[in-house]
């Protein structure tokens, strides 16, 4: 079995870290089948591949670019190819190699401000339109994702397969707190990683902030990403260098601010899955996250979820993480345990079952 994986995102966020996750679990199952990892030219040296049945393919079109629905199809086509999968929503529109596609979520589709103009939303509501009748097999990474592709594009409940998210192996076991530069004093801090986009309510948490600091002084907040854009925001909440903006932080640098920060705080109003939850849960970090789409499915009991869009149920949840010594104990607790349930192997072995189905239709019926 010849099967090409479109990795031309791999080493972006989100997709990314989901990509390296399945290809590392992937190369731990089989060497019978041969792999063809697609990535773009620019990522050559990057890349390693996870073992010796991966071989890369150098790709020159970009993701959303006009020329992958040409010269990328092209090479797919000339490759040999028993099946091709996409992690993403806007699969190349045409082909004939089967294809298994993932979709992590329609946050585009469903929030047409997140789109760069009202052309970009219509053009990403076909391109999911598209894959998910095009796939023989889509792919997603929770059960509400899995309803918003039932519900939006019209995908029948067989054909649309959870496969959750995992942690790459060994994240968090043996994890050292290093907390962020300037912050190593022991005053706790609180930690946000994300981007900085609307629906992730950046100027509600900093709201919250402030009202926890008027309570208690001596805490701090952590935030990957940078200031620009945020100014107004931290002068009306008379917020100054308590606010620490991290920049671009590495993989294995977060692990240990995760292990440092007294919680992760991430009161998005939509996720499709929710990575920063799962690490800062695999690092015995509790979460505190709201109640919406499918961060609820992935904290479960390990953490504090409370509603969407409101400050104060945010900050005394805050509050009750810096007071109740015993109370973030146990959450630290649950969080380990709640995240070795999303499991590398899991990951691996159910999206290899999917390639296997779509290849031998007869073993699904």
């Amino acid at each position: 079995m010849r099967i090409g994986i479109d990795a031309r995102m791999l080493f972006m966020s989100g997709i990314g870290t989901y990509l390296r996750n399945l290809l590392g679990g992937l190369a731990s199952l089989d060497e019978d089948i041969e792999y063809t990892v697609f990535i773009q030219t620019d990522d050559n040296e990057r890349f390693e591949p996870p073992g010796k049945n991966f071989s890369p393919s150098l790709v020159s079109a970009a993701p959303y670019s006009i020329s992958e629905q040409v010269g990328f199809v092209r090479r797919i086509e000339s490759s040999g190819l028993d099946l091709i999968h996409h992690p993403h929503y806007a699969a190349p529109v045409f082909g004939r190699v089967p294809m298994v596609a993932t979709i992590h979520d329609l946050i585009h589709q469903l929030f047409p401000a997140l789109c760069p103009s009202r052309l970009a939303w219509r053009i990403s509501r076909m391109l999911a339109r598209r894959t998910a009748s095009r796939a023989k097999l889509l792919l997603t990474v929770s059960e509400h994702s899995r309803g918003d592709i039932i519900r939006y594009l019209g995908a029948s409940l067989g054909k649309v397969r959870l496969t959750y998210n995992a942690l790459p192996r060994d994240w968090g076991k043996s994890v050292r707190p290093e907390p962020p530069p300037g912050m190593g004093d022991g005053t706790p801090f609180f930690l946000y990683v994300g981007n900085h986009k609307t629906h992730k309510n950046i100027p509600l948490l900093l709201e919250a902030f402030a009202e926890v600091r008027k309570r208690l002084p001596a805490v701090r907040l952590a935030l990957t990403g940078e200031r620009e854009g945020l100014e107004q925001d931290m002068a009306s909440f008379h917020l100054g260098d308590e606010v620490v903006f991290l920049g671009d932080v590495s993989h294995e640098r977060l692990e240990g601010i995760y292990a440092a920060a007294r919680a992760l705080v991430f009161p998005s109003s939509y996720e499709g899955f929710g990575y920063p939850p799962l690490e800062a849960m695999g690092c015995g970090t509790p979460a505190i996250v709201s109640d919406a789409a499918a961060l609820p499915e992935v904290v479960g009991e390990a953490g504090l979820i409370v509603p969407v869009g409101e400050v104060a149920p945010l900050r005394d949840a805050m509050m009750r993480l810096l007071e109740d010594d015993a109370l973030r104990a146990s959450l630290s607790e649950k969080a380990r345990a709640r995240a070795a349930k999303f499991s590398l192997r899991a990951l691996a072995e159910d999206t290899l079952k999917a390639y296997r189905d779509v290849l031998s239709p007869k073993e699904t019926g």
